[in-house]
């Protein structure tokens, strides 16, 4: 979305009709049910920018709110009064919403204005929402007052700017991160240690017989915690009518208390196999935690930064105290030995037992490059997604159908995979003229809907010198078999549709690379 045509109008005068025309969505809710689907998504886009713009002008009004009656403040009369909190009561009582509202609605305007002007920036052109405008803030409190400030600010909203695709809240976090730690590693080690230093347990009563406990503790120490907590509640069989966020609560108080977790199905015949009180993991259960990293960072001659899998970008002291963990296992992307191709590149087997199944390496370097499930928003582990073709494997005659390689290759949440293979939706995938992983995915009417802006590739930019070998197209399987039945066909059919949808989007977009079949 273009920045507005002419300059932003007065924060003390902005009204709705101050907005821009293609801010204001133009759906007449009369004759909504009469519009097409996709005229409807591109209201919705219009409307979002409006959101972002009207977000920017609150920001600025403030902001300017905040010099007058803050910063530039002198008290009368012998009274102390604190400024902030006179001018958020004006904002509370205004919108009938709390002082600690109103208050970080002062803190977020004058960061944004005065630590992340071009982010700022980026608001105002709708380039992004309100609430990733936030989670910026907060990524960067740690630039405060710092001389890199400017540039890292500036790196922020050229990647907002020319980075095609979307940016969930673990994206835009894994950005900012790793930009910060690029200008300024010593201060992110810093901050660790003095966040492990207040780490602690709370807890509080929430009304009506019910208490909530806090922990706050290492990002993997959390992730073991949690996956040690819900390994317990699956312990349960499937006719324990309890939820799975009741089961997660009972099995986090036994393991605690050192009591039993019990399944509450009730029936004689349960057959759940729940280990005893202080036996954790249970039996045969492992726990993994997925750690990234260069190999020159655990071995100390680099000072990258890592990525822990369900936390995001850490740094690389992070990285070697956990590769120091007695219980860490170290494994390669990239066997120790693998010779080295003249380009500087590494190729590894692409296929597991037949041409359909990747192999273990490419597996493994999917859910690595991708970290989280593609679908834009979705914030699910790629270790516990399922690996898709995003162009169509023909099973019946594997030469026709995508091929089992990288770029042929991504994860998906199970919801996300079955909407694709049981529904009209597709997705597309190939590399633009930069060498970047594209995704974007096409609802039934055909509208195009990019996917992540960034993927694992920018952290490790290593990533990008592995290659896959992608034998010759394998024969049909059965090539004397009869014509596939009238569902196969249908099927058949399907994929082409497919195949030609894609093959227009790739048109539209410019004339990208031509599908992989």
């Amino acid at each position: 979305m273009s920045s507005p045509a002419s300059p932003a109008p007065s924060p003390s005068s902005v009204s709705w009709r101050d907005l821009p025309a293609e801010f204001v969505g133009g759906i007449d809710p009369d004759a909504a049910s009469e519009q097409p689907i996709n005229d409807l998504l591109d209201g919705l886009r219009s409307i979002d920018a409006g959101r972002s713009y009207l977000a920017y002008c609150d920001y600025q009004s403030a902001a300017v709110m905040h010099d007058r009656l803050v910063t530039a403040r002198t008290d009368t009369d012998g009274f102390v009064v604190d400024g902030f909190a006179d001018c958020a009561a004006r904002i509370a009582k205004l919108r009938c919403i709390s002082r600690h509202r109103a208050e970080n609605l002062l803190t977020e305007a004058v960061a944004l204005r005065d630590r992340l002007p071009a982010v700022f920036a980026c608001l105002r052109d709708g380039l992004i929402a309100p609430w990733q405008a936030q989670v910026l803030i907060v990524s960067t409190d740690l630039i405060d007052d710092q001389s890199y400030a400017p540039f890292v600010d500036a790196e922020i909203a050229e990647r907002l700017r020319t980075r095609r695709g979307t940016w969930s809240k673990r994206a835009l976090r894994n950005m900012a991160d790793r930009i910060i730690f690029r200008r300024d590693p010593n201060g992110v080690r810093d901050r660790r240690k003095a966040a492990l230093g207040d780490r602690g347990v709370w807890t509080e009563s929430r009304g009506d017989g019910i208490g909530e406990i806090t922990a706050t503790m290492s990002a993997e120490n959390i992730r073991i915690a949690h996956a040690s907590i819900a390994a317990l509640a699956e312990c349960a069989c499937e006719h324990d009518d309890r939820t799975k966020s009741q089961r997660m609560s009972d099995a986090a108080f036994a393991l605690l208390s050192g009591t039993a977790f019990e399944c509450q199905c009730g029936r004689e015949d349960c057959i759940a196999i729940v280990p005893e009180p202080g036996t954790m993991p249970p039996a045969d259960a492992k726990i993994i935690i997925h750690v990234i990293a260069d190999e020159s960072t655990i071995t100390g001659t680099a000072d990258n930064p890592g990525y822990l899998d369900g936390h995001g970008v850490i740094s690389d002291e992070h990285v070697r105290d956990i590769a120091a963990r007695p219980d860490t296992k170290l494994s390669y992307l990239v066997p120790p030995g693998t010779p080295q191709n003249p380009d500087g590149t590494f190729t590894l087997s692409a296929h597991g037992v037949d041409s359909y199944r990747p192999s273990s390496a490419l597996d493994t370097f999917i859910r690595v490059r991708d970290g989280i499930c593609v679908e834009p928003g979705c914030a699910k582990s790629a270790f516990e997604c399922d690996l898709d073709h995003v162009h169509e494997y023909d099973h019946e005659d594997p030469g026709r159908g995508g091929r089992t390689s990288a770029e042929n290759l991504n994860a998906k949440c199970r919801p996300g995979h079955l909407l694709k293979t049981f529904g009209d939706w597709l997705d597309d995938q190939y590399r633009d003229d930069d060498g970047r992983l594209v995704t974007e995915f096409i609802t039934p009417e055909g509208y195009v809907i990019p996917g992540e802006a960034e993927s694992n590739e920018d952290l490790f930019p290593g990533l990008r010198r592995i290659r896959f070998d992608v034998p010759h197209r394998a024969s049909p399987k059965h090539p004397t078999d009869e014509r596939p039945t009238r569902a196969g066909n249908r099927v058949a059919d399907k994929h082409a549709r497919r195949r030609a949808e894609r093959s227009r989007n790739r048109k539209r977009n410019n004339g990208g690379p031509p599908p992989g079949f």
